[in-house]
C-alpha cells in the first residue's frame, strides 16, 4: 500500500509538471494573428495540384501565408472526448500514466489521470478558473491562472493548455517582417528569426545574448500543412522545448497526431511520449467534479 501510494503521488506530480512544463515554455511566444483575406500568395498555396503538395512550394516572398495555411489546418472541434498513455523522463527516472481528455472546445476542459486504471488526480479548468483534486493526498485547488504563472513565473491561461493537448501550433507573429521561411530536411519551415541567425546562435554564446525574444520554429508538411515539429529556443534563461508530432490519423474529416514526443531542456531533461488510443469528436460530454467534504484546500 505504500509503495502504490508512493508511485502514485510520483506519476501525479510529474504528469502536472510534464503539462505545465511545456506551457511555461510556450506561452511566452504567443502573439495575435489576424484572420487576414486572401492573398495573391494564398492564391497560389491554393491554386497547386495536391500532387505537386508534397514536394517544398516554400516562397521566400510569402511566410505569412504558410502562417495562414498552418491555422486553417489546425484540429477544430465542439467537443473533445481522448485517452492517451504517457512514459515520462525526468533526468534519467521514468514513469507512465494515463489520462483522459474531455474539451468543449474555448470553454473548458476535463482531465483525469490515472495509474492502473485508479485516478490519482483530475483538473477541470475554464477560461478564468483551476480547478484542481488530489485524490491521493486527499487536497484540492480552486482559484484562478494566476496561482499557476506565480509558480511557473510566467503568464498561463486556459488557450495554451487547450492548444498543448490536442497538438495545435502556437500563434505566431502578427507582422509578415517577423516571419521568415526556409527549407530543412525536405520541409518548410516558418521561423521568427532567419535561419543564419539561429545557426550562429546555437553555436556562439555570445550570439545568443543578442537575442532577447524567443525564437520560434515550426517544421510543417509539405501536403498537409499540419505541424511536424515545434522547437522554441529562450537563450536568455536557456530552455528549449521540442515538440515531435506523428502518426497522423483523420479523425471525422481532420487530421490529429496519435503520436506527441516533448523534450523539455533546462536546468534539468523532461522528456514524455503521448501515445492517443481513442480521439472522438462532437460528442457532448460529461465533466464531474466533485472536491470530497474532507479534503485540504491547497492555499
Amino acid at each position: 500500500m505504500v509503495y502504490r501510494k508512493l508511485h502514485h503521488t510520483r506519476a501525479l506530480q510529474f504528469s502536472v509538471v510534464m503539462l505545465l512544463a511545456f506551457v511555461s515554455i510556450q506561452c511566452r511566444s504567443r502573439k495575435n494573428v489576424s484572420k487576414a483575406t486572401t492573398t495573391e500568395a494564398e492564391k497560389i498555396i491554393n491554386e497547386i495540384p495536391t500532387e505537386e503538395k508534397a514536394k517544398p512550394i516554400i516562397d521566400h516572398r510569402f511566410p505569412k501565408a504558410l502562417s495562414r495555411k498552418m491555422l486553417e489546418n489546425e484540429f477544430d472541434y465542439k467537443w473533445l472526448n481522448s485517452k492517451f498513455s504517457a512514459n515520462t523522463n525526468i533526468d534519467g527516472k521514468t514513469n507512465s500514466f494515463n489520462a483522459t481528455v474531455r474539451s468543449r472546445k474555448d470553454s473548458v476542459l476535463w482531465i483525469s489521470f490515472s495509474i492502473l486504471g485508479i485516478e490519482g488526480a483530475r483538473i477541470l479548468a475554464t477560461r478564468d478558473t483551476v480547478r484542481f483534486i488530489d485524490r491521493v493526498n486527499s487536497k484540492f485547488f480552486v482559484g484562478d491562472y494566476a496561482f499557476l504563472s506565480e509558480i511557473l513565473n510566467t503568464e498561463v491561461d486556459f488557450d495554451m493548455l487547450q492548444a498543448i493537448l490536442i497538438g495545435n501550433p502556437v500563434a505566431f507573429y502578427d507582422d509578415d517582417e517577423n516571419l521568415r521561411t526556409y527549407i530543412e530536411d525536405g520541409n518548410q519551415v516558418l521561423s521568427t528569426v532567419r535561419k543564419r541567425v539561429i545557426r550562429k546562435s546555437l553555436n556562439s554564446p555570445s550570439e545568443q545574448n543578442k537575442l532577447k525574444e524567443l525564437v520560434q520554429r515550426i517544421w510543417l508538411d509539405n501536403a498537409s500543412f499540419k505541424v511536424k515539429k515545434n522547437v522554441i529556443n529562450d537563450f536568455n534563461t536557456n530552455r528549449t522545448f521540442e515538440g515531435n508530432y506523428d502518426d497522423f490519423q483523420k479523425v471525422d474529416s481532420l487530421l490529429f497526431p496519435f503520436i506527441a514526443e516533448f523534450t523539455i531542456t533546462a536546468q534539468r531533461t523532461m522528456k514524455v511520449n503521448i501515445n492517443y488510443s481513442k480521439v472522438e469528436i462532437n460528442n457532448v460530454q460529461q465533466m464531474p467534479f466533485n472536491i470530497p467534504a474532507k479534503y485540504e484546500r491547497i492555499k
